[in-house]
């Protein structure tokens, strides 16, 4: 994995060593092993690497290839070496001594632009061609890899991370009000603008091009809504989905050193950490699996249909593999706002949820000092392998098949006693509502989501900007249900970009792996039809089938959900008198209480709970508002740190 960096002069002058110099020292800590610069003319790149694949070792970017004076830049991993390797036609032996950035020059060399339909994997790269004058981006679809991007009247600029884009003269850093509303409000990232004025992403799944100083952009990839496959059975539906799985695992295990998972105590990462587990016993290597828990003999209240401690669900699944290594982390004794402002500096942005960095920095750090280069998630699973089907339900109504939703509700309400009838009613009536009459019936049930239950924006500012916004986005905030299972999937996937999130694991030297989010396995997934995911009130029957005989009964007929980081509110009370002070200290910023409703958070720490940290309007008013108000005004006074 690389952090990559590149400078385009339009007049024809030659760029500062001084300008790489600064670019190179802002980003050598997210490629620590090796970094390199090229420069020809009026063009500049440059490259930082961390070593995670045996392949690694035989990088040597920026690449150039003199015969088409085109010079490349690639941040990520293949995931199809050996398809690619195929279908350019090279010896096996001779492709064995290339990197991946040596196959993805293969490939733009023979397919220049299209190559990107041929990568699968997680990546950004960079393509330029001194004799054309032309430069190209591109991101992977799901956007695994950040790339920034400014233009000037005398230069094009792009970066892993904004932060490397401000080094250059003439580039000025500048918070960009639209995005922080966008970020409060929890809206989709529709666009390329960015949390700063002036600097743009590469979205997932797009291609930039400079040329003759202009930029255009194109997708190069969307994921289908209406692509539907039609097996002949139902084993031939599980064969399918078990090869794509275990191909995904297979993709990610490619490691120059020893490889750790996340195992929680629900069915993704449990899931890919025992598949992982079987495919590296075969190679005789071990898994250090790490499961967050809450501090020992912490015995809180639990939420409605949450449990609080994963650590004995995952203990089942990884006392059936000899080769894992279980690690329990707690973070008793850590508050969310400690080193806050070096995690924003870190992601270049605020992270979204402060709680759970915890723990998950706790889980980097571990495997860090153990040696490990890659650690495997299954964040995308729900939208993936778990998926329940039970949009299944509106589906089937919406098409007028009233006995066989009758019978899927039937079921499913056998299997889940604990559920209610209204709520059956709720998720397959409401997409077919009216937003208005669907935020009265939950205003009824009291359920009503209210933005300023789980946001710290400044009331002026949801007035003005935010509810502008909204209106551009047309996101429902009243989230309603939808009816089509396979549009809110992709609606998800959509509004995704952790690229940052990604790469700052770079920094403690790992590679950040979702078998889950991998391009084939999602659009598989997408393709089969509800009624392999939701059958006889089975929910994510497909993955049942395939994991039945080997996650443990914990996972697999769990009526709950895992609630990571149980004991959070402990840490909030032990550092409430800390976080007034913060607060203070951004009342006295000139911008920060524009944006954020201060008053309404110190308020609200005057005011801790007692007790009912379990129920969802308090857990909504501390996890989410304070917690995110916090990291949103550290930002805030990251890119504008001038006290008025």
């Amino acid at each position: 994995m690389s952090a990559i960096a590149g400078l385009i002069r339009f007049d024809g002058s030659s760029i500062e060593t001084a300008t790489l110099e600064r670019m190179k020292n802002i980003l050598q800590p997210y490629g620590r092993d090796a970094q390199h610069s090229w420069r020809q003319g009026s063009a500049a790149m440059l490259h930082t690497l961390l070593r995670t694949t045996p392949e690694d070792s035989l990088e040597r970017q920026p690449l150039y290839h003199a015969a088409s004076d085109l010079c490349l830049l690639f941040d990520g991993r293949l995931d199809n070496r050996a398809d690619l390797i195929r279908e350019l036609g090279l010896d096996v032996a001779v492709a064995a001594q290339l990197s991946d950035s040596d196959l993805v020059l293969q490939a733009v060399l023979r397919w220049q632009l299209d190559a990107v339909h041929h990568l699968i994997g997680n990546f950004a790269l960079a393509c330029w061609c001194e004799r054309e004058r032309t430069l190209w981006l591109a991101r992977d679809p799901l956007g695994s890899r950040p790339l920034f991007w400014h233009q000037h009247n005398d230069f094009f600029a792009f970066a892993s991370l904004p932060k490397a884009l401000f080094t250059i003269p003439g580039i000025p850093r500048e918070l960009s009000e639209e995005r922080l509303a966008d970020l409060l409000l929890l809206l989709p990232m529709i666009g390329p603008e960015t949390f700063f004025k002036g600097i743009y992403r590469v979205e997932p799944g797009q291609l930039l091009i400079l040329k003759d100083n202009q930029v255009t952009t194109r997708r190069y990839h969307s994921f289908d809504p209406k692509g539907e496959i039609d097996l002949p059975s139902d084993d031939d539906y599980l064969q399918a989905f078990q090869e794509k799985v275990e191909q995904a695992v297979a993709s990610c295990l490619r490691s120059n050193g020893p490889i750790a998972s996340h195992l929680s105590s629900g069915f993704d990462s449990a899931t890919v950490t025992a598949l992982a587990a079987t495919q590296l016993a075969k190679q005789g290597k071990h898994l250090t699996a790490y499961t967050a828990v809450p501090r020992p003999g912490f015995a809180g209240p639990e939420s409605r249909g949450r449990h609080g401690n994963e650590g004995p669900a995952a203990q089942a699944l990884a006392e059936k593999f000899t080769n894992i290594d279980h690690v329990l982390i707690d973070t008793a004794g850590t508050s969310p706002i400690d080193n806050l402002q070096d995690k924003v500096e870190a992601l270049d942005r605020a992270p979204l949820n402060p709680c759970n960095m915890v723990w998950a920095e706790a889980i980097h750090a571990d495997a860090a000092r153990r040696g490990a280069r890659v650690l495997l998630t299954g964040q995308m699973g729900n939208m993936t392998i778990s998926y329940t089907g039970e949009q299944y339900l509106p589906a089937l109504l919406g098409k007028g098949q009233l006995r066989r939703w009758w019978q899927e509700t039937s079921a499913l309400k056998k299997t889940h006693p604990q559920r209610r009838w209204r709520g059956f009613a709720a998720q397959s009536l409401g997409p077919y509502l009216p937003a208005w009459l669907w935020s009265s019936i939950e205003k009824y049930r009291n359920r009503e989501l209210h933005l300023t239950d789980y946001t710290a924006i400044h009331p002026e500012f949801l007035k003005g900007m935010g509810q502008e916004r909204i209106g551009c986005s047309r996101w429902d905030t009243s989230y309603r249900p939808w009816a089509d299972g396979r549009r809110m999937r992709i609606a998800v996937l959509n509004r995704i970009d952790g690229g940052e999130h990604r790469l700052v694991a770079n920094q403690k030297g790992l590679d950040i792996r979702d078998p889950t989010s991998d391009l084939r396995l999602i659009e598989f997934c997408l393709a089969v039809p509800d009624h392999q995911y939701l059958r006889n009130g089975q929910t994510r029957w497909l993955l049942k089938r395939m994991m039945g005989n080997i996650l443990p009964p914990q996972i697999l007929n769990a009526t709950t959900k895992g609630l990571q980081a149980a004991d959070w509110y402990e840490s909030v009370v032990a550092s409430a008198e800390r976080m007034k002070e913060l607060l203070k200290q951004h009342q006295a910023h000139g911008k920060i209480g524009q944006y954020l409703d201060l008053e309404t958070l110190l308020k609200d720490l005057e005011q801790l709970p007692d007790s009912g940290w379990e129920q969802d309007r308090v857990m909504k008013k501390y996890r989410l508002k304070l917690l995110r108000g916090l990291s949103v005004a550290e930002f805030i006074r990251y890119v504008e740190p001038d006290n008025s």
